[in-house]
């Protein structure tokens, strides 16, 4: 299953998108997942695996030269901002329904994932 999150700058949770085929890329999930609807085109901060998608993400180094000290610079700067990002998705794979293994019928799976992200945000607001 391929879930795809959304935080503030600050680190909270913003968004969660419902599981999604997991044998999918995350750029197909993104796009199916709605999540970028709405919001202008570079106003977003992903990784590598969203270069082509109107985001920030670092640079990717191409194959016939090393990246250049601004590239370099930049990457630092954006992964800096995505740190946040990654706690973020860290912290809610603690969650108890995604840390054990899976004990329902796997079928279940994206009603539970949404039952328990509906809970997430109704416990923090």
């Amino acid at each position: 299953m391929n879930v795809q999150v959304a935080c503030t700058l600050s680190g909270s949770l913003a968004w969660i998108s419902d599981a999604l085929p997991g044998s999918r890329h995350d750029s197909w999930c993104l796009s199916e997942s709605g999540a970028l609807e709405g919001f202008p085109p570079g106003s977003w901060i992903g990784d590598k695996a969203y270069i082509g998608k109107d985001m920030i993400t670092p640079v990717r180094k191409p194959a016939h030269r090393g990246l250049l000290d601004w590239e370099k610079e930049f990457s630092t700067a954006v992964n800096r901002i995505r740190y946040v990002i990654e706690q973020v998705i860290a912290n809610s794979k603690t969650w108890r329904v995604r840390h054990t293994g899976y004990r329902r019928p796997f079928a279940t799976f994206p009603e539970t994932i949404s039952a328990v992200i509906a809970l997430h945000f109704y416990a923090t607001r």
